[in-house]
């Protein structure tokens, strides 16, 4: 059994703790979130608008969270390493808030007989390694990586299927657009960057302070950068750009790459099917037209859309990527853990 310790308890927790519940091999012992309405809490658990009502049981005792007849202890500290997790014997600590402060604080927590911290964002400094599932796992090293970034979403996604492309056809330059759906710290009418809700953000893009509801917001995107982080040699080959959309969930990527060897549309279609066979819980290859709520819930890092693979002068790509930005992420989260304990 794996004690797990959950730090912050918005949308990535909340997921984390939803796919938790169904898992036998794991149990969240312990929850900080810094939101003391532990009744609210438990609300939001068992009702969601995107996932539906919880299937399971959730109620509170004594401040802290039952789910399924498990207790997990809850506290609302604003530090990382105010909470006793050692107390608990919590093997692994997941950072889910984004906060950098708690990634500071990470480092004293490994001081406290906590052997292993995830950090569910991306980041080049105070970490130990950066692990994306499909891409990079077989370079951990347990004795020297304590403190591990499970990378962002979108690198989760993109990193499988650029390593991929990279490794058989090698990839010269490209340029990939995200369609993201919107987040929690967007604007629902126009207003300032200012009343942002992530008290760390260090965006001076004036457009993501306007209604999130009504336009596709175009940003510059840490995408690229977290992915080659994981995919080194494609630094400085690639770059893009993000947009925010009017969606709740699931987003979308669009390649473009120019590859050095010669290919056809077949091929490469050939090859992703292939693909989805042999790492059934990276890839999902998708022959139906089909549009982004489809992949609600999705398990996998990336659904390759086969009805936009198009081949053009023989080596320049376009195609189109479907991930759940955070169940399948939050999937991918749990499959780092599980990875680095068996380690």
């Amino acid at each position: 059994m794996i004690k797990v310790g959950l730090n912050g308890f918005g949308r990535i927790g909340r997921a984390i703790t939803r796919i938790l519940a169904e898992k036998r091999n794991f149990k969240i012992i312990a929850i900080n979130e810094i939101d003391e309405d532990v009744e609210n809490l438990a609300y939001l658990l068992k009702y969601d608008s995107i996932y539906g009502k919880f299937k399971g049981n959730v109620k509170i005792r004594n401040g802290n969270i039952i789910v399924n007849n498990n207790k997990i202890n809850f506290f609302s500290k604003k530090k990382i390493q105010d909470v006793p997790w050692e107390r608990y014997k919590v093997d692994v600590v997941i950072e889910a808030t984004g906060v950098h402060n708690n990634l500071l604080g990470a480092k004293k927590i490994v001081k406290k007989k906590i052997s292993k911290i995830v950090i569910t964002h991306s980041s080049n400094k105070n970490i130990d390694f950066t692990m994306i599932m499909g891409v990079n796992e077989k370079k951990y090293d347990s004795k020297k990586h304590h403190i591990i970034s499970s990378s962002v979403c979108d690198a989760s996604a993109l990193g499988p299927v650029l390593k991929a492309i990279n490794d058989k056809w090698e990839i010269e330059n490209g340029f990939i657009t995200t369609l993201h759906s919107a987040l929690a710290y967007q604007n629902l009418l126009d207003g300032s960057l200012k009343s942002i809700s992530n008290p760390t953000h260090a965006w001076t893009d004036y457009s993501l302070g306007r209604n999130s509801l009504t336009s596709l917001i175009p940003k510059n995107t840490t995408s690229i950068k977290a992915t080659t982080v994981c995919v080194p040699e494609l630094k400085d080959k690639i770059s893009g750009i993000s947009f925010r959309v009017p969606t709740s969930i699931v987003c979308g990527s669009d390649l473009s790459l120019k590859l050095k060897r010669k290919t056809k549309t077949s091929e490469v279609k050939s090859f992703f099917k292939d693909l989805s066979k042999k790492n059934s819980k990276i890839f999902d290859y998708q022959t139906e037209k089909l549009v982004s709520i489809d992949h609600l819930k999705t398990t996998k890092s990336a659904v390759v859309d086969s009805n936009y693979i198009d081949i053009l002068n023989k080596n320049f790509l376009k195609m189109v990527i479907w991930y759940d930005n955070e169940w399948g992420y939050g999937n991918r989260v749990i499959d780092i853990v599980n990875y680095i304990l068996k380690k």
